[in-house]
């Protein structure tokens, strides 16, 4: 089941990044990186201010479990949908739960009329792969300073819904 999050239930989502988080980066990133990136991104405060921004945020569950979560904002002026998170549970990969809030997020942004969805992940990051097999196409490769000496190494992608 996927459901979406108020305002005020957005501390599920920081706490399911510190659990996600540690994990899923561990060999791309290194630890300094991802505690600064989760204080930067996943501070309750931060949340907030995207969510007032307009920046949705999901949560699939299975079995009464928390499993998975994204985020996304409708970019009208740009007829595109924007991917901002999508994190998974490591021992709920290939399972199609990234697919299933992929999917979820398409048909929103078909049902407004968006074109594209688009989104920037990690170059060295195995979902480069998965968004491959789903028919994104690799846009740019940007590198973004981030402060704190970090760097963020992302391609953006972009998928015709």
């Amino acid at each position: 089941m996927i459901y979406g999050l108020a305002r005020n239930e957005l501390g599920l989502i920081h706490k399911m990044a510190h659990e996600i988080w540690p994990i899923c980066f561990k060999d791309m990133i290194s630890q300094q990186q991802i505690k600064y990136m989760l204080e930067w991104m996943y501070n309750p405060h931060q949340l907030e201010k995207n969510f007032d921004k307009g920046h949705e945020f999901i949560v699939i569950k299975e079995n009464e479990e928390n499993i998975g979560f994204a985020s996304y904002e409708i970019k009208k002026e740009k007829s595109c949908v924007r991917l901002h998170k999508l994190y998974v549970n490591p021992k709920q990969h290939h399972r199609g739960t990234g697919q299933m809030l992929l999917a979820h997020i398409c048909s929103i942004g078909r049902e407004q009329n968006m074109n594209t969805l688009d989104l920037f992940v990690n170059r060295t990051n195995p979902a480069v792969h998965f968004y491959n097999k789903l028919g994104f196409k690799i846009m740019e490769s940007i590198d973004l300073d981030i402060g704190g000496g970090f760097f963020m190494n992302d391609y953006r992608m972009k998928l015709k819904i």
